[in-house]
């Protein structure tokens, strides 16, 4: 007997008597993390990207980025050995296979800058637009796709009969896959990220009171 979909503000009901939530919100939740969970784009995080940039250019001689470079690598490393483990027999769970495969796949094909400069952005996104990331999982699940979506390993194809065109298809990730290679990258770049984010709000409430001063000042002329 279907029920009415948990998922707040929805009236539908159930995709089974066993689903608490109804077709769409089942689908958005294994899709993106949560049900209330909206998918971040490349357009959403291009201007988190350039702050990225930005920090990056005006601390190049920093020993961070190569920190991180080695914090990437020992994600990575640690990857290739669940796989060589599972390729000599070895047991374990099929999500953390599928996982280091995931992982793998991206180091094989995305440089190292390019996949800290994503992680940062985002962290530095959920820092400055934390409404958009209503739970943990949700925003790791996106993480994990927007990282994924550096390389069109994980991108199908198919053919649309009514445009004759050969269109792109995103493929997920189960939802326990998600979870645990979001885990490795929040590990591996949720400090920095913090930090990112913190000296943004820093900059901008020093440009905040800079400008207070200089309306201040423009008052205070007789």
């Amino acid at each position: 007997m279907s029920r009415p979909c948990r998922a707040p503000g929805c009236t539908a009901v159930t995709s089974s008597p066993y689903s608490p939530y109804c077709p769409i919100h089942r689908a958005r939740l294994r899709r993106h993390g949560a049900v209330n969970q909206k998918g971040i784009t490349k357009t959403d995080l291009k201007p988190y990207l350039k702050l990225v940039q930005r920090r990056i250019e005006k601390n190049l001689n920093s020993h961070l980025w190569g920190h991180l470079e080695q914090r990437w690598g020992t994600v990575t490393t640690h990857a290739r050995g669940l796989l060589a483990a599972y390729q000599r027999g070895q047991a374990m769970a099929r999500h953390e296979r599928i996982a280091a495969s995931e992982v793998a796949k991206l180091a094989d094909h995305v440089a190292a800058q390019e996949v800290i400069r994503t992680a940062l952005a985002m962290f530095v996104m959920l820092d400055q637009q934390p409404r958009r990331f209503p739970t943990d999982p949700g925003f790791r699940a996106q993480l994990v796709r927007r990282v994924r979506r550096l390389t069109e390993v994980n991108v199908g194809t198919w053919y649309d009969h009514d445009s004759g065109k050969v269109k792109k298809v995103y493929k997920d990730l189960s939802p326990r896959a998600t979870a645990v290679m979001g885990k490795w990258l929040a590990q591996a770049f949720g400090g920095a990220g913090g930090q990112l984010a913190r000296l943004e709000q820093r900059d901008f409430e020093a440009k905040q009171q800079e400008q207070q001063a200089y309306r201040q000042a423009l008052l205070d002329l007789t």
